[in-house]
Order: structure tokens, then sequence, then C-alpha cells
């Protein structure tokens, strides 16, 4: 058996540490644990009146235009009780509304979850962090008996090891 390669490594750590972070975030979100808040202001980026900030992450995002996904791009995304807010590597801030998705499907197997909001346009967003965006959204858009059921959350629930729980 050959060794994993130190990329490989990391990946899976950066998983690991992506879920348990999530698993987290899921007990605050119940209200089981005490709510972790983003200082959005010191981030440069505003929130509208009693909009609370949950996590930051940095992600892939990519857009389907004409049947076809663009290329990704990284970005910094805060995780909002009401939106992502999506500063783009052009440094360009997209609002991306909970509350205005037609469609969610997140899929922590393959890392990525992809809105739609009906425009014919779904966004996804990629990486090991998108378990936090799996979660908040599925607290938002179902409420959070949903995050004990939700079968998107599955592999946050069944296996303290990611890497492991990945179908083969």
């Amino acid at each position: 058996m050959r060794p994993k390669s130190k990329a490989t490594q990391r990946s899976a750590a950066d998983q690991r540490a992506a879920f348990a972070d999530a698993r987290n975030l899921a007990l605050e979100l119940a209200g089981i644990n005490t709510p972790f808040t983003i200082d959005a202001m010191a981030a440069g980026l505003v929130l509208e009146r009693g909009e609370l900030g949950r996590r930051m992450a940095e992600l892939w995002l990519r857009m389907r235009l004409g049947g076809t996904w663009s290329q990704p791009g990284w970005s910094q995304v805060l995780i909002t009780d009401r939106r992502l807010l999506v500063r783009l590597d052009t440094g360009e801030l997209i609002s991306l509304w909970w509350g205005s998705l037609v469609g969610f499907e997140a899929d922590l197997h393959r890392s990525h979850v992809v809105l739609d909001f009906g425009d014919g346009r779904p966004r996804s967003l990629s990486g090991p962090a998108v378990a936090l965006v799996a979660v908040a959204g599925v607290d938002r858009l179902y409420g959070p008996e949903a995050l004990l059921v939700h079968p998107a959350l599955g592999p946050l629930r069944h296996s303290q090891d990611p890497v492991a729980a990945e179908p083969r």
C-alpha cells in the first residue's frame, strides 16, 4: 500500500476540521451550544440590522450558464442566518439570500452545495468548508429539527472521519 501524499493528508485534515466545525454550528443552531458570531465589520462587511454572521469560509464558486459550469473562482464567504455574503476573487461582493432559493442540493461526499434561485444560473460552492454552508442552509430552509434527519447531513452524523465515510 502506497503512503498518502502530503496534499492528500492535508486535504483529509482540512475536511475533518470542516466537518467538526459544521457539527459545532449545528449544535449552535439547535440551541445546544453557545452561538459563535463573526464580527462582519472587522472584515469590512455590512450586515442588516439583526443579521448574525455565523462563520467565515473559503470556497470555490461556480455558476452554470447555458448548460455549462463556469471556471471556479476562489471566494471568501460569510455565512449568516439570512444569506451567504460572498467576496469574489475580483473583490466584488454578492449576496445569496436563503429566502430567495427555489432549490438546494448538498452533497458532502463530493464537497459541494448547489443553490438554485430560479434565474437559470445555479451557483455551486465547493471545498472542504462547504459542510458549513450545508448545515446553515438546512437549518434556514427546513428548520433546526431537519439537522437531525436531512439526508445531505448524513456524513456529519454517521462518521467522525469524513474520509472514512466516503462511498467507494
